[in-house]
């Protein structure tokens, strides 16, 4: 009988690169979910402060914002937003969708007596009359509402702590 002493022989299949990018994966998992976890009922009570609701803000055209007495006097940026009041302070944060359960985060603005509002995003360009009290726009995907409430007095702190 003989042997071949000289074929060509089998090399056996490491297992090392495998689990190594299997274990790195669940590492990043592991992270991710904790910190969901971990961040997530911040973001709910954050969301739950932010929850301002009031008669609406009334709206009115470029020609009739131009024409009215109250002009912006301060003019912002936040996330590629532009806010224009004609008075007091504002304070705005990023909200976590669905009440801080969700995925993604619109921007919101708490103004303590603005008089006037202008908001212009890439799309939309909108003007708001307030009067004398607070008020609190929100933009979501370019759609901006404006409701005549707030929490925000002026100091400088998240509204609702």
């Amino acid at each position: 009988m003989a042997h071949d002493f000289g074929g060509a022989r089998r090399r056996r299949k490491s297992i090392a690169v495998p689990v190594l990018v299997l274990g790195a994966v669940a590492l990043v998992v592991a992270y991710l979910a904790g910190s969901w976890v971990w961040h997530r009922p911040r973001e709910i009570r954050k969301a739950q402060a932010w929850a301002i609701s009031g008669a609406a803000c009334q709206q009115v055209s470029a020609q009739a914002f131009a024409a009215q007495p109250v002009q912006i006097h301060a003019r912002f940026e936040n996330n590629d937003i532009t806010f224009g009041r004609g008075y007091g302070h504002v304070s705005c944060d990023d909200i976590t969708n669905d009440g801080g359960r969700g995925y993604g985060t619109f921007t919101e603005c708490q103004f303590n007596s603005p008089g006037a509002l202008e908001v212009a995003t890439k799309t939309v360009h909108a003007y708001f009359l307030t009067g004398g009290g607070p008020a609190t726009v929100t933009v979501k995907k370019d759609a901006v509402s404006c409701v005549l409430a707030g929490k925000f007095k002026g100091e400088q702190s998240t509204p609702g702590e």
